[in-house]
Formats: structure tokens, sequence, C-alpha cells
């Protein structure tokens, strides 16, 4: 389905995973994870706009789902109750989160060589991070999600089955 089909489909706290191909992130957490999986984002309405929270590579933000046009990604239903998950959005982004390098880094020891993962923390995330912890704050408690997830983990933990593919 492409985009502008999709779009209206989408609801408030669809967890939205990119297949993404550009940039020298994707092919390595592809490449760790075994996942076409590499970037996840929470989507909300907000004024008629269909936007998404997301890490960018610097700190949590905001931006309109519209700017990845382009790149491949599968919708996944949301796993908590959908104003919940706003509420958690605006929750988890009014305070400042800044991007966590170091857990890709983390993320790829565990992967690779079984190196245990550390607790998770809430000032730094990356992208699945952030999905995780909105979910979280929304009531969301999967079994078995690790402290700090890759893509992957969290596409599992909310079940798994793609509900809408924009290609």
């Amino acid at each position: 389905m492409n985009y502008a089909s999709a779009r209206v489909s989408i609801g408030n706290g669809d967890l939205i995973a990119f297949r993404g191909r550009k940039g020298p992130l994707a092919p390595l957490v592809r490449l760790v994870t075994g996942s076409p999986y590499t970037h996840t984002a929470v989507a909300f309405w907000c004024e008629g706009r269909l936007l998404v929270a997301e890490t960018n590579g610097a700190n949590a933000a905001v931006a309109p789902l519209s700017q990845h046009l382009g790149t491949d990604f599968d919708v996944f239903a949301c796993p908590v109750k959908r104003e919940d998950a706003v509420d958690a959005v605006w929750d988890a982004l009014g305070v400042s989160i800044g991007y966590d390098f170091t857990d890709l880094v983390v993320v790829a020891a565990h992967r690779l060589l079984g190196t245990p993962l550390p607790p998770a923390d809430d000032d730094k995330l990356f992208c699945s991070a952030l999905s995780a912890t909105i979910y979280k704050h929304g009531g969301w408690r999967p079994a078995g999600l690790p402290s700090i997830p890759a893509p992957d983990d969290v596409v599992r933990a909310v079940g798994g089955v793609s509900v809408i593919e924009v290609r």
C-alpha cells in the first residue's frame, strides 16, 4: 500500500517500524539484529497532521510521518489504549531525552557476544527504547522485552503482525 492510502488508517499510538536502507546505521542495525526493521516511532494525530514521536540522532522529537516518505515501513497496532499512548507521548517528550549512541553499542554487544544488558534508563534513548518507554508509560507490560530493546524487540513485543505495510 502506498503512503497516501495508508495514512488515513494509521491510528494514535500505532508503532511504525521502518525498513531503512539509507545512511550508515541502517545496514548495521539489519546486520546485528537480523531484522529488516531499523527504526521505530509512535504515530499520533494532532490538528489533522499525522506525526511520530521518535529519536532523530540528537534527541527525542516530534516530526510529520511524511518526512519518512521513500522509506518502507510497517504499522503495528497500538498495544495500549490509544488515548493513553498519546498522553504518554506528550509526557515522554515533555522532558529532555538525549540520543543514546552508547546503548546502540551495548545492544550490539548483547546480540553478537551475549553480553548482559544493563537496566534501562530514561534520560537517553534510541528509537526503539523511546517507543517502548512511551508504551510503558501508557501501562504496557510486555513479557520478555529486553531492558534496552532493539527495533525488532519492540515489534515482537507488540505482537509482530503488521496491520499495514507501506511500500
